[in-house]
């Protein structure tokens, strides 16, 4: 993929703004005699699992349809942005379903699916009607393929497996046993892992594997806590560990795990679907189980050199939800001021066949996550990471902390911190 000079941010948005109104194309609504709007679609877990960032990434999409309508109308555009939002439940099969209904409806792009398995279930659909998806949670490498629709707003999950194997070694870690849900992306998560941690002199055992559908975590808990026997056999505790790549239903297994006391002796780390969420953190059981086995999560970090943008965002979504948006989250709502850019010059199916304008919009594009430029495979090219896990603090509060960062991007000869235990 060719890079193209970033330009300013105001000068693209006119440009691409007076295109829209010049040349309106299919996906393009006249709304009033004097304006034109361009539907968006989004495909977000809003009532199934993952939901924690399905509806904060809603209240970020609505706040970019707001902040996107008065940039325009400040600057006399005739374009319009509505979002149409539609619940996925983190199920591939409803996620093909909605997104169907989106295409009845005529829109340009779509925000999400947020999971590698929706996204690979609306890859081939995609394409053919050539319809970009932006996701903000897929990061399965075997779906960064390039030349397709899909793009994301996250690094794959080789990025990952990179800092979870550094932070790993860190700690002196020798073997891991993986348990992961069943599905792309956090099947993904796993391979990387295995293929990094191994290349690195590690040992990585089968593991557990687990359908997205199990309600009983009991029997998936035993066959764990026999897998942590055969390597305390011989090895230290300390250099034992478990590697959980799921989302929220990691409560249900803490709470299998609990009673187990050898799944207590040896730390747990995660991955992006479970750092920071209100489900885990809201279990009194599986939270305690959490803190007492580490279990620090990565998700993307934000940069300090977009802070003034993130933090803006992050303040007004906290006065409505309480809750601070992650980076994944905060990647949606740049996700759709790229969609929002890219439609106005998206003008046909055949300009868009030709021409790769919304790599081009993204390379340009600065916004709460930094700059957006993405790689061959049309994934996000760079990215740091971020490690949260439940601690308590003052007055008993249990609270998701950040206790490690691994950066890539500022040249540190140790890219791994660690200020909190």
């Amino acid at each position: 993929m060719k890079q193209y000079k970033r330009t300013s941010f105001p000068l693209l948005c006119l440009l691409m703004a007076w295109l829209a109104v010049a040349n309106p194309g299919s996906g393009y609504a006249a709304t009033t005699p004097n304006t034109i709007t361009i539907n968006i679609g989004a495909l977000l877990s809003l009532t199934g699992n993952w939901s924690s960032l399905g509806t904060l990434s809603k209240t970020l999409l609505l706040m970019a349809k707001r902040d996107v309508n008065n940039y325009l109308a400040a600057h006399s555009s005739k374009v319009r942005v509505d979002v149409l939002v539609r619940d996925t439940k983190l199920d591939p099969g409803i996620a093909l379903q909605k997104f169907q209904e989106l295409i009845a409806q005529k829109v340009v792009a779509v925000v999400g699916p947020q999971s590698s398995s929706e996204v690979a279930a609306l890859k081939d659909l995609a394409n053919i009607r050539k319809i970009p998806l932006l996701s903000q949670g897929s990061t399965a490498s075997s779906l960064a393929l390039g030349g397709d629709m899909v793009y994301r707003l996250v690094p794959d999950d080789n990025h990952e497996s990179e800092a979870v194997t550094a932070l790993l070694t860190s700690r002196n870690v020798q073997v891991v046993i993986p348990v992961w849900r069943n599905d792309a992306g956090n099947g993904g998560l796993r391979n990387s892992l295995k293929k990094r941690f191994e290349a690195s002199g590690g040992t990585v055992m089968p593991g557990v594997r687990y359908n997205p559908d199990t309600q009983d975590f009991s029997p998936i808990a035993a066959k764990v806590q026999a897998q942590v026997n055969t390597a305390l056999q011989n090895h230290p505790a300390a250099t034992v560990a478990v590697y959980l790549a799921g989302f929220d239903e990691v409560v249900s297994l803490f709470h299998s795990a609990s009673p187990l006391p050898k799944l207590k002796s040896v730390k747990w780390y995660g991955s992006d679907g479970v750092a920071l969420s209100a489900a885990l953190l809201d279990d009194a059981q599986a939270a305690q189980f959490a803190m007492t086995v580490d279990y620090p999560n990565p998700i993307p970090g934000l940069p300090q050199t977009s802070k003034e943008k993130w933090q803006a965002l992050s303040n007004r979504v906290f006065a409505i939800t309480g809750r601070r948006p992650d980076a994944f989250a905060l990647a949606a709502y740049d996700a759709f001021w790229i969609a929002a850019l890219n439609a106005s010059y998206n003008r046909s199916a055949e300009h868009f066949a030709t021409q790769d304008i919304l790599a081009q919009t993204a390379d340009t594009y600065f916004g709460a996550t930094g700059w957006t430029a993405l790689s061959r495979a049309g994934d996000r090219k760079h990215g740091d990471y971020d490690f949260w896990a439940l601690r308590q603090g003052t007055g008993g509060v249990v609270q998701w902390v950040n206790v490690c960062r691994y950066d890539t991007t500022s040249g540190l000869d140790e890219p791994l911190t660690c200020p909190v235990n």
